[in-house]
């Protein structure tokens, strides 16, 4: 009694939800068919026929067309029957597809992680080499580029020299005498390029410096910027090579997403509804299935509509499954038993269809919204990154905004604001406004006489699937 008061909860729960969307059906018609040996998949399958062909055979028009979603489709069976067996078999298979994605997807995602530290490192020395000339490459002065360059050659004297473990090193031979001037010349002096150095060197001897440090000093110089040349180069050639496979290794990543989706949508749907119902006896061999599929009419023309006929079908299947060999050896299910049906009719805005859609989509998407926050951690740098190999993020608000930008009026702003600001007050005064109280009164009547004719349709569309239905299985009809 607990169980069947909680089915109950849950069916008006779900009525009020579908009532809050919907609203108020035109029309309600019911149909409870009990055939045991007979199967209970031809009436839904009538039913869609029915639904799509055109007269006489059909209630579509040749100018009216009518467009069928599946809403909703869960199963439940018994644990002990041969056909909750076949499913499970084919789940398990599905489920080892996703566990393989998964953990490559893993992988790949804590890689990601690796290339984008990568270029932030590679960025973070790139700064150095960019900084460290006095003019940017349009020519605008740098103002800390002696801190970059002195930055630079703080990192050639580690990495390349050894540091004051070294003793031919600049530091090292900083210690030594006759040499602790070094140092500071070298972090003093900074000639652009590898000519400039034999000039300073001149300037050097004029201010008395003796040529045994000049020497020394010349070669360390003429050493530090053949390496920064040469290590500049070679450090812009890895950051375009990492980006490149950054960009290949993200589109990997989605291709492998869009693999994993339909085999969990498929897990989702083998899995069942985990519902007790009473039907469903584990003992037994029976199986209940839930179908619902809603149809709306469209116009095949150009003409807009805003409403629109649109009929919901329910289906309850209370079956027992017989598995039978079909083609190919391959062993199917058979489903005989009660079915119930519900017709209902509606007129409803595109806005609600969604919503209805989307209240009724239960997917589970977790482990691809997993995937997605762990990129999403990484969303700024990620999306920057991306950006200079050439994918395009930008919304089409932005577009807009940096077309605007770039077009020859962007350079006068205020010119461009006055003139703006002109031609809007011009098409107030010579355009109608569209939001008078008639017009407003013309589109509400409008909607209201469209709404009329789509209950219309609605209704008649419903009876006659409903009373040729009862006709073509030879039921009684008045």
């Amino acid at each position: 009694m607990a169980e069947e008061g909680k089915k109950e909860e849950r069916v008006v729960e779900e009525e009020k939800k579908e009532e809050d969307i919907l609203g108020d059906a035109i029309n309600k018609l019911y149909i409870e068919v009990d055939e045991t040996g007979s199967g209970v998949e031809k009436f839904y399958f009538w039913i869609l026929t029915f639904i799509r062909s055109t007269p006489p055979s059909g209630i579509s028009l040749p100018n009216y067309q009518y467009k069928i979603s599946k809403i909703k489709d869960i199963f439940s069976a018994s644990e002990t029957g041969a056909y909750f067996g076949n499913i499970e078999q084919r789940k398990g298979l599905q489920q080892e597809k996703v566990a393989q994605y998964m953990a490559t997807l893993g992988k790949m995602t804590r890689d990601l992680f690796q290339i984008i530290r990568e270029l932030r490192i590679i960025e973070e020395r790139l700064t150095y080499y960019d900084r460290s000339t006095p003019k940017d490459k349009d020519g605008k002065p740098i103002e800390d580029w002696e801190e970059a360059e002195i930055a630079l050659k703080s990192i050639w004297i580690d990495l390349v020299e050894g540091g004051s473990k070294n003793p031919t090193s600049v530091l090292g031979l900083g210690s030594q005498v006759g040499f602790v001037i070094l140092p500071d010349l070298f972090f003093t002096i900074h000639p652009q390029n590898r000519k400039k150095v034999k000039y300073d060197m001149g300037e050097l001897a004029k201010r008395g410096i003796n040529r045994k440090i000049r020497e020394v000093l010349g070669r360390k110089l003429w050493q530090y910027l053949d390496w920064k040349e040469k290590t500049g180069k070679e450090i812009r050639t890895r950051k375009n090579f990492v980006l490149k496979f950054l960009r290949q290794h993200y589109n990997v990543m989605k291709m492998y997403i869009t693999w994993l989706k339909p085999y969990l949508r498929n897990i989702k749907k083998l899995q069942g509804n985990q519902e007790d119902y009473a039907e469903v006896v584990t003992g037994f061999d029976t199986s209940k299935i839930e179908l619902e599929i809603l149809a709306k009419k469209e116009k095949t023309g150009k003409e807009k509509q805003n409403v629109f006929p649109c009929i919901l079908v329910k289906f309850d299947y209370t079956a027992i499954p017989q598995m039978a060999y079909q083609e190919e050896y391959q062993r199917g299910a058979v489903h005989s038993g009660n079915s119930k049906i519900w017709f209902e009719a509606y007129t409803l805005t595109d806005e609600q269809i969604n919503k209805y859609k989307k209240q009724k989509d239960d997917e589970d998407m977790e482990l691809i919204a997993s995937v997605y926050e762990s990129m999403d951690s990484l969303k700024e740098d990620l999306k920057k990154y991306l950006e200079e190999e050439g994918e395009k993020w930008h919304s089409e608000d932005e577009k807009k905004e940096e077309e605007k930008k770039n077009s020859l009026l962007s350079f006068f702003p205020d010119m461009y604001d006055n003139f703006s600001s002109i031609f809007k007050g011009f098409k107030e005064i010579f355009t109608p406004n569209i939001k008078s109280e008639t017009q407003k009164q013309q589109a509400h009547w409008k909607f209201k006489d469209e709404e009329a004719e789509a209950k219309s349709n609605a209704e008649i569309g419903l009876w006659i699937l409903y009373d040729v239905f009862k006709k073509a299985h030879r039921m009684f009809t008045w």
